[in-house]
C-alpha cells in the first residue's frame, strides 16, 4: 500500500571538517567496494573484523553518525537499535560492526555499524526531477532510462509503500532516502550527530 503525509531527504551529506571522518571504502574493507552502494547483501564479505581506518583528514568530533566520503552509513548501536525499532527491519537493511582505527592504526574504544539499506524503491519522478540520463553506448539497456548523474531529486511519494522508512532509490541505488518521522525520531533522541540530510528539492551535493 502506498503513504501519503510524510516528507523524505536523503542522505548522508557532509557534517563538516570539524566531525570524524573514516577512509573511503575500498577493495580493503570489500572485494567489491560498488556493491555496497547498490543495496546488495555484503555480510558475508564484511566480518566484524573489518578494520576501517580513520581518514587523515578526520575532525576530532564523534557523533552517532560517522561520516565517509563514499557516503555509506555508518552509525552507533543505539542508532541501529532504533531504526529498527521504527520498523527498518534486518529485512531491509544489514546491520554490520566493523573495527575503527584511528590514524595511527590503533583501535578506538567508539563502536560503529555499517547500516546496508536493502530495500529499494522505484519512485523517481522523471518529470520534476533534475538530473542527466546516459547517451549512446553508455546505455546498458535500450528504451530505459539510466541516470548518469542527479542534480535535484524529486519522487512520486504514492509509489512508496507505508513500511519504507530508510531506502533506496531503485532507479539509482546510490541514493539513500529517509522519512520525515524517521528522522524526526532520531533527533528527538538526540541521536542526530554527525547526520545531515538534505530535503527533496535541494541540490545534491
Amino acid at each position: 500500500m502506498a503513504q501519503t503525509g510524510f516528507s523524505y531527504f536523503t542522505l548522508p551529506h557532509f557534517p563538516g571538517a570539524e566531525n570524524a571522518a573514516t577512509e573511503p571504502f575500498s577493495a580493503r574493507h570489500l572485494p567489491e567496494p560498488i556493491r555496497v552502494r547498490r543495496g546488495v547483501p555484503i555480510g558475508l564479505d564484511f566480518p566484524p573484523t573489518t578494520e576501517v581506518a580513520l581518514s587523515s583528514k578526520s575532525g576530532p568530533r564523534f557523533t552517532d553518525f560517522l561520516y565517509t566520503t563514499s557516503r555509506l552509513l555508518l552509525a552507533t548501536e543505539r542508532v541501529c537499535d532504533l531504526l529498527k525499532a521504527e520498523g527498518v527491519t534486518r529485512e531491509q537493511a544489514e546491520y554490520l560492526p566493523f573495527v575503527l582505527k584511528d590514524k595511527k592504526g590503533k583501535v578506538r574504544p567508539e563502536k560503529y555499524l555499517l547500516i546496508n539499506p536493502l530495500l529499494k524503491v522505484a519512485c523517481f519522478d522523471f518529470d520534476r526531477a533534475e538530473y542527466s540520463l546516459f547517451t549512446g553506448e553508455a546505455v546498458s539497456t535500450p528504451g530505459v532510462k539510466e541516470i548518469s548523474s542527479i542534480h535535484k531529486i524529486q519522487v512520486r511519494e504514492e509509489q512508496i509503500p507505508t513500511d519504507a522508512k530508510l531506502f533506496r532509490l531503485a532507479e539509482e541505488p546510490d541514493v539513500k532516502l529517509i522519512r520525515s518521522d524517521l528522522l524526526d525520531a532520531l533527533k528527538a533522541q538526540g541521536m542526530d550527530g554527525g547526520l545531515v540530510a538534505l530535503p527533496l528539492g535541494e541540490f545534491m551535493t
